[in-house]
């Protein structure tokens, strides 16, 4: 039979977003426990399967208050397919000593399904023709990954295949020391395996909205987690067939979305187009981080306080560094601010034909003046 997969991992959940204020990041902890909801739902219109968190479900082994863990497997419980699958990752591995995953498994329902042993599953107590090959994590890094034993094991050929792993994928994941499980494509695809659903990279990989016969997937994470993470968060929904040909779509999932951006600034309709560029899209949930730079006119160095007041108020979170926006020196205003004769606008007006160095000169004059 076919089985229609919806492929999350990295939600992190619990991560606690020190460095913002108290307001928005209450916000940002409670968005990563709503997008799971979210996906759930998503997967219930789509009449998926399998629900599969491909690792790091949480985003730490202690720490996480019991309420969040109960909220986390109460969402879990209302995907209305065949089962649920969760892998421990790197961030969440499971040892015999860690609560976290108790106090889960105690809260968590009967298709719920525990992948933390290197064991095949089989699905056909939950009505599938699949076997899952899981490749847990037990400890925050190791120099080898966890997938090699499945080659141990005879595969069922008339079973639909799937493994599930956490850690880096080489040449996609960031790990220049090779110490968070580090996979190769190659290795994957040599083992006889259907579908891989891989956890672990923030990013989706293969960036592709949509794909056929295609065997390697990571999600990335469902929801943005910090000014470095610049898409809007996404899932896998993938189809397998009788046939066992595989059609992937992606999906996007966010809540909040980052933005990290740099502007030059020449006149007020550069901070205009700035101002349109930050609310065109969902302000209300967007944390935004600008960098401007330029020399402009005392107007417009003045006219910028309104524009950030605005933003302030529209957006969720507003960061702003204007460190390198300056106002644009000029005869007439070394004429207006310094008295004629005077050593400051005598130098100032001999570097008139240099803009950058009678610019350099009047901030230290004014530095040295504060």
């Amino acid at each position: 039979m076919p089985i229609k997969i919806f492929h999350t991992a990295d939600l992190h959940i619990g991560m606690k977003f020190n460095g913002y204020p108290d307001s928005i990041k209450e916000k940002l902890q409670q968005a990563r426990l709503e997008v799971l909801q979210k996906m759930v739902l998503k997967a219930n219109e789509e009449n998926c399967n399998l629900f599969v968190v491909a690792g790091d479900l949480f985003t730490h082994i202690k720490g996480i208050h019991k309420k969040t863990i109960v909220q986390t497997a109460e969402y879990l419980e209302e995907f209305q397919g065949e089962c649920v699958l969760v892998l421990p990752g790197n961030h969440d591995y499971e040892n015999d000593m860690i609560d976290l995953w108790k106090t889960f498994r105690e809260k968590a329902n009967d298709k719920t399904i525990f992948l933390n042993q290197e064991v095949p599953v089989s699905l056909t107590d939950y009505g599938l023709d699949a076997t899952i090959y899981p490749a847990p994590c037990h400890s925050k890094q190791s120099y080898t990954n966890n997938i090699d034993w499945i080659a141990e094991h005879e595969v069922d050929p008339e079973h639909i295949s799937i493994g599930i792993a956490h850690g880096s994928l080489q040449g996609v994941s960031p790990d220049p020391d090779s110490k968070y499980f580090l996979m190769s494509s190659e290795e994957l695809e040599n083992l006889p395996i259907d579908l891989w659903l891989l956890g672990h990279t923030h990013v989706v990989y293969p960036a592709y909205e949509s794909l056929t016969d295609w065997r390697v997937f990571n999600p990335g994470t469902p929801e943005p987690d910090g000014l470095d993470c610049q898409h809007h968060g996404h899932a896998w929904l993938i189809n397998v067939d009788e046939r066992k040909r595989i059609t992937a779509n992606l999906v996007s999932t966010g809540m909040y979305r980052f933005l990290d951006k740099s502007y030059p600034i020449k006149d007020s309709d550069d901070l205009d187009r700035l101002q349109d560029s930050l609310l065109k899209e969902a302000p209300e949930t967007t944390i935004a981080r600008i960098r401007l730079a330029g020399r402009v006119s005392d107007d417009t160095y003045s006219y910028r306080k309104e524009i950030f007041k605005t933003l302030e108020q529209a957006l969720a979170h507003l960061i702003i560094d204007d460190f390198n926006l300056g106002i644009r020196i000029t005869p007439e205003k070394i004429s207006q601010e310094f008295t004629e004769g005077s050593f400051p606008q005598q130098l100032l007006k001999a570097l008139a034909d240099d803009e950058d160095a009678m610019q350099m000169a009047y901030e230290l004059i004014m530095g040295v003046k504060k």
